[in-house]
């Protein structure tokens, strides 16, 4: 991707995401892809649980 570059370190470990924002600043669906591709970055370690005891907790909570 053009407007986007990945810095690593000496690990080669991903540290750094530069956007280049001229490039996709009139572009909405670049920018919610952005988001969504770190919104699941920062939460790829997090606990998974079944969608059924997902469904079932949003239903108790009225948000379903």
């Amino acid at each position: 991707m053009e407007a986007i570059t990945i810095l690593k370190n000496e690990a080669n470990n991903h540290r750094v995401m530069q956007i280049d924002l001229d490039l996709v600043a009139n572009n909405e669906e670049l920018l919610e892809d952005l988001y969504d591709l770190l919104a699941i970055e920062t939460r790829k370690d997090e606990e998974t649980i079944p969608w059924e005891q997902a469904k079932q907790q949003l239903q108790d909570e009225a948000k379903l």
